[in-house]
């Protein structure tokens, strides 16, 4: 106790230090970018500003051919095949995210209405993802940094008739907070140099 009443200066500044780290760890600061939907591009039966994707009347087919969903996603038509079998139509948008971080997470929610067997998906590269049952929150942690080419589509199985709805909302980037591992190891350093000299201080002045 007397040691550390004679040297206020480095009490205060491991206090500081620990407290810093402390604070940071628990309450990073997420970056949040909302993703907005209408700058998407897209193909098929699109409206409302690019929030409502249609099974519909307006589709193209799935050949894989020109003019094809897997020639506007940029998807082999053999993955399609193969995550979503029997897929003949369908609907799409499509977006580029550039500079994406690793650990980025993007996310969506989504409403799907189908009176038959059509599928939603999504498209991450050439990752094909269906989105099974009728509502929910879709989210995808990029593990790499990147430009990546991101697509939402619905298409017809086994049939062309019928008109499914998949409904998008709140689209957006989550990005890693750069906080969690940097800001504790600055304030920390900065924090013990400070006690460093004030140690150094302390010790000169008792020998003067």
């Amino acid at each position: 106790m007397l040691t550390q009443l004679k040297n206020p200066l480095i009490t205060i500044g491991i206090t500081l230090a620990s407290g810093i780290s402390a604070i940071s760890i628990s309450t990073p600061a997420y970056s949040i970018t909302l993703v907005d939907l209408s700058t998407f591009t897209s193909i098929g039966d699109v409206s409302s500003n690019k929030t409502v994707i249609q099974s519909g009347s307006a589709t193209v087919n799935t050949s894989g051919g020109t003019g094809s969903l897997e020639e506007f996603l940029g998807i082999d038509p053999n993955n399609l095949e193969t995550a979503i079998p029997g897929n003949t139509y369908g609907s799409a948008i499509k977006s580029t995210f550039s500079n994406i971080n690793s650990g980025d997470v993007f996310s969506f929610n989504w409403d799907f209405a189908s009176t038959d067997q059509d599928q939603a998906f999504v498209t991450i590269a050439n990752n094909i993802q269906p989105l099974t049952g009728n509502n929910g929150t879709y989210s995808y942690a990029f593990t790499s940094p990147g430009s990546y080419n991101v697509g939402i589509g619905v298409v017809d199985v086994n049939d062309s008739t019928g008109q499914s709805t998949l409904t998008l909302s709140n689209a957006q980037i989550q990005a890693v907070p750069w906080e969690t591992d940097t800001l504790p190891i600055l304030g920390s350093t900065i924090l013990f140099g400070i006690g460093v000299w004030a140690k150094r201080k302390y010790t000169g002045n008792s020998k003067s």
